[in-house]
């Protein structure tokens, strides 16, 4: 619950509960309401299927259209928090220091980055899924109850984005080694089995001509916006990066950067003591969750930036862990916790397009006004001012 309260409270302005972003209304809950919510998990948009958003958007529109946005934003806020405990959970296995696992789990409730698309929004919920999904594939859980969480967030996550494909070389290793002796770990093989379903969703989609994405290949973009943003991102914030890459902001990066390479020399130096597997999955996870989409696409877009800073934070943490025989290595960790925290601080609550409304109330009751049965109303949602603007078209039947 704590953690719920913490992401609605970091939008300001109008407020996460009476605002509604974009796809989460233009896209989700207009295909929910319209098509109903089973005959809208089937529909494709952007390229590729969105299992979470889908369901989250079918869940809103079963109830009155006055507390669609309270309801959308609380299932953002909510599934985002239930990942950060799940990765709290699973980050056991690889972090022992309770601070540790705080760290890589709370960054998700407090990313500093991309605050002006993926805070409390449905339709974003990917960004930080594919953050939780690295953990789950790592995690052996102990009980069955754990087993069947991490294969059910597994389907979900790569049912919810394409970019799940960027897991594959991970689980093909996990499934063929052996876990013990010459047994294979099976939970490997099943979560192997739970990806490819999930992704059989998008190219299944893709083959039969139901999806599609233009693509414009960028690499210099996409190496450029990891170096500038993605690395930079978790140790400085988007508050003091500012929203254009000129010398100032070229300053911080190097700082940033220049803060981790002091944390390699300290691992390389034995002066703490890293978990290297752990920061080189997660170091090589993150670039490849960056790379991929700017690559393709040839946008680099802020909410990229939100599973790669995520896994910076993660490979940072790793290194930076305690060395068992000196007391002296905790430091070095203490240091990242104050930096993660004063960034965090800063960057709580950040100006964003959603601020500024409009309200869902106001547009509600201005559309019932000019509603007449059997027609559909035309309710405009955040941001404001956008060529094409986003609305909601929702029939005039369900706003009474």
């Amino acid at each position: 619950m704590a953690g719920t309260a913490l992401q609605l409270l970091r939008q300001p302005g109008a407020g996460a509960l009476d605002t509604i972003w974009a796809e989460d209304g233009t896209v989700f809950l207009s295909d929910a309401v319209r098509q109903g919510p089973l005959t809208a998990l089937t529909t494709s948009y952007a390229g590729y299927y969105h299992a979470v958003p889908r369901l989250l958007g079918g869940i809103a529109a079963l109830v009155p259209a006055d507390a669609a946005a309270a309801v959308l934003a609380v299932e953002a806020a909510l599934a985002v928090a239930l990942l950060a405990l799940l990765v709290y959970v699973a980050s056991a296995a690889h972090l022992t220091s309770s601070l540790s696992r705080l760290l890589v789990s709370a960054a998700i409730l407090v990313v500093p980055v991309g605050q002006g698309e993926v805070l409390n929004s449905i339709a974003n919920f990917h960004w930080y899924g594919l953050y939780a999904l690295f953990w789950v594939l790592i995690w052996t859980p102990r009980t069955r109850a754990g087993r069947v969480v991490a294969v059910v967030v597994t389907v979900l996550v790569a049912a919810s984005d394409i970019l799940g494909v960027v897991f594959v070389p991970l689980l093909l290793w996990r499934a063929v080694r052996p876990a013990d002796g010459p047994r294979r770990d099976r939970h490997g093989v099943v979560l192997a089995g739970a990806l490819a379903l999930g992704l059989a969703v998008h190219f299944a989609g893709l083959l039969a001509g139901s999806s599609g994405r233009h693509l414009s290949p960028d690499p210099v973009r996409a190496l450029a916006g990891y170096l500038l943003r993605a690395v930079p991102a978790p140790l400085i914030g988007e508050r003091w990066l500012g929203d254009e890459v000129d010398a100032r902001w070229m300053a911080l990066a190097a700082v940033a950067w220049l803060a981790v390479g002091a944390v390699v020399l300290l691992a390389f130096a034995r002066l703490t003591g890293p978990a290297w597997p752990l920061a080189i999955a997660a170091a090589l996870h993150g670039a490849a969750l960056y790379v991929l989409p700017v690559f393709l696409s040839g946008t680099a877009a802020p909410r990229y930036a939100v599973a790669p800073a995520l896994l910076v934070v993660t490979a940072l943490v790793a290194l930076l862990q305690p060395a068992a025989d000196a007391r002296a290595g905790r430091v070095p960790l203490y240091a990242l916790a104050v930096v993660l925290a004063v960034v965090a601080a800063v960057n709580f609550r950040v100006d964003n397009p959603r601020a500024d409304g409009p309200t869902w109330r106001e547009e509600l009751t201005r559309a019932r006004a000019t509603c007449a049965p059997g027609a559909t109303a035309v309710v405009p949602v955040a941001p404001r001012n956008e060529t094409p603007p986003w609305l909601a078209r929702i029939p005039c039947g369900h706003l009474t």
